[in-house]
């Protein structure tokens, strides 16, 4: 391939991208917080914790959540928890979940949530 022609075929590839709106490593809000798969993976979150804590939380519903596309998927969320030996106090939490391609979960972040929108942003 001539450099002029791979010099052409890179810019047409830029272009088409930047045209796309391709949003690749960008927060964006996750519009169905109902949706399976979103509550599959709070109820992760909020069960990992469990195990590596000394409360047993139980998922009331995700308040608020964004999504990044990455080597798989980050899963940035509110949750609303209750706590049985609390009386079934509500409290919200900040949980970060990186899903990878091959559908393994990680939590990286669970933490009381102290704000009124999520602390990582686009």
């Amino acid at each position: 391939m001539r450099p002029i022609t791979f010099l052409v075929a890179i810019t047409t590839v830029a272009l088409i991208l930047s045209t796309t709106g391709a949003s690749f490593d960008r927060w964006e809000p996750i519009k169905n917080l109902k949706d399976e798969h979103i509550k599959e993976i709070a109820e992760f979150a909020v069960q990992y914790n469990n195990l590596i804590s000394i409360r047993s939380l139980q998922l009331v519903k995700v308040q608020k959540g964004k999504i990044q596309q990455v080597a798989g998927k980050n899963y940035l969320l509110i949750v609303a928890a209750v706590t049985p030996e609390e009386g079934h106090m509500v409290h919200l939490y900040e949980t970060l979940v990186h899903e990878s391609i091959s559908n393994a979960k990680e939590l990286i972040l669970f933490r009381p949530f102290r704000g009124s929108t999520p602390t990582i942003k686009n």
